[in-house]
C-alpha cells in the first residue's frame, strides 16, 4: 500500500511561492540617523580627530571600564572619515534592503542594534585602541541574511542555496581584508557582530507555514499544470514576540559578557 501524503507537506507546484515581506523603514532611518552624526562629528571638530570621537561616543576601552558602557552602543553610529561612512552607508542599504523585508521591522532593529552591541563588547574586551563604526552591526545583519538562506535553502532551491554560496564567498574576502597587514579593521568588532547576528537571527528568523485556506487551494490545484499555478504565498509564523524570551537571554548573555570584558581590561 502506498503511504498517503502528509497534508503537513503540501505539494510544492515548481517551487512557485511568495514570501511574506515588509517594505524597509528602519534602513532608511538608520542611514540618516548615520549621516546626521558623521555631519556633526565633521562640524565640530572632525571625524578623524580622537578626542571629538571620544566625545561623541567612540568605544575606547579605558572608559567603558569606568561605567561609561553607553558607549557600547554609540561607538555603532560613528564613522572616521568620508570614505568609512559612504562604504558603510552604501553596505547597510544594501543588505538592510535584504534583510528587513524578510526579518521583519521589528526583528530587523533588534538584530542590527544588539549585534552592534555585541561587537562593541567583543572589541571592548580584546582591544585597546579607540573604535567606531557601523560594520559591527552590518556583519550581525550578513550572519542574520546567512542563517535565512541557510534555513530556507530546501524551500527556495537552487536560488536559495546560491545566495548562500556567494554570502561565504563575501565572508571569505572580508576575512582577508581584515586580516591584511595595516587594514587598521577592528577584526575583533566585526567577529563579535557576526555571531551575535548569527545567534539572534536563529531564534528569529522566519518560520513559514501555509494557511488552511492556502493548502485547500493547493490540493485542489495538484492535478493542473504547475506553470499556470499562482504563486503561493506563505505566512511567518514566527515573530518578536514569540521569541522575546530568547533575545531577553541574549540580552542577559551580553551584560555578562561585558562584565567579563571589564575583568579582562583590569
Amino acid at each position: 500500500m502506498n503511504p498517503q501524503p502528509s497534508p503537513a507537506q503540501p505539494p510544492r507546484p515548481s517551487r512557485r511561492v511568495r514570501l511574506p515581506t515588509e517594505q524597509p523603514l528602519w534602513t532608511y532611518i538608520l542611514i540618516a540617523i548615520n549621516v546626521v552624526v558623521y555631519l556633526a562629528l565633521e562640524a565640530t571638530g572632525g571625524s578623524e580627530n580622537a578626542r571629538n570621537l571620544v566625545r561623541f561616543g567612540a568605544n575606547y576601552a579605558p572608559l567603558v571600564t569606568q561605567g561609561e558602557y553607553w558607549r557600547l552602543l554609540t561607538s555603532n553610529f560613528l564613522h572616521i572619515g568620508v570614505l568609512h561612512i559612504l562604504f558603510n552607508m552604501y553596505a547597510l542599504y544594501i543588505l538592510g534592503r535584504e534583510t528587513e523585508p524578510v526579518f521583519g521591522r521589528a526583528r530587523f532593529l533588534v538584530i542590527y542594534l544588539l549585534s552592534g552591541i555585541s561587537g562593541s563588547i567583543f572589541s571592548y574586551m580584546l582591544t585597546q585602541g579607540l573604535s567606531a563604526g557601523a560594520s559591527t552591526s552590518l556583519f550581525g545583519l550578513f550572519g542574520a541574511l546567512a542563517v535565512f538562506f541557510y534555513k530556507q535553502r530546501q524551500m527556495l532551491g537552487d536560488m536559495g542555496r546560491q545566495r548562500l554560496i556567494n554570502l561565504g564567498v563575501i565572508l571569505a574576502i572580508n576575512i582577508i581584508i581584515d586580516l591584511s597587514p595595516g587594514s587598521r579593521i577592528d577584526i575583533w568588532g566585526h567577529a563579535g557582530g557576526l555571531i551575535g547576528g548569527v545567534l539572534l537571527a536563529w531564534v528569529l528568523c522566519p518560520v513559514y507555514a501555509f494557511s488552511n485556506s492556502l493548502m485547500n487551494t493547493i490540493n485542489v490545484a495538484a492535478g493542473a499544470d504547475a506553470a499556470n499555478l499562482p504563486a503561493v504565498i506563505l505566512v511567518d509564523t514566527n515573530s518578536l514576540r514569540k521569541q522575546a524570551f530568547n533575545v531577553g537571554l541574549f540580552g542577559l548573555g551580553l551584560v555578562v559578557l561585558t562584565m567579563i570584558a571589564r575583568l579582562v581590561q583590569t
